[in-house]
């Protein structure tokens, strides 16, 4: 299963001085990102950050949504970033989802 996964910086993710932005980035940040590629390099997902912001976009493909829930909360990042997944349809999957509603309409 395909999941689209949108990641954005809660408030809790940014310092207010620059020791606690160093540990931010330090303990949850930087390790969450290599974990990203890690999985990146696996083929498991892909995408990225926005350029120039804290918020995030990728595809991930997974077994199943437990699959992709246990990914997420593992990953310490989950404790200051606002996650949101949506399961994608497949073409094929959306087509043949339309042509039977099509089907239905003409027989009304």
């Amino acid at each position: 299963m395909d999941f689209l996964v949108l990641m954005k910086l809660s408030e809790e993710g940014i310092g207010e001085t620059v020791e606690e932005n160093r540990v931010i980035l330090e303990k949850l940040i930087v390790p969450s990102i290599e974990e990203l590629e890690k999985m990146e390099k696996k083929g498991m997902i892909r995408g990225g950050f926005f350029e120039g912001q804290r918020s995030a976009a990728f595809i991930f493909s997974v077994s199943s949504e437990e699959e992709l829930d246990d990914i997420l909360t593992s990953l310490p990042s989950s404790a200051v970033f606002g996650i949101e997944s949506i399961p994608i349809e497949s073409i094929g999957d959306a087509l043949a989802r339309d042509r039977k509603a099509l089907e239905g309409l003409k027989k009304a």
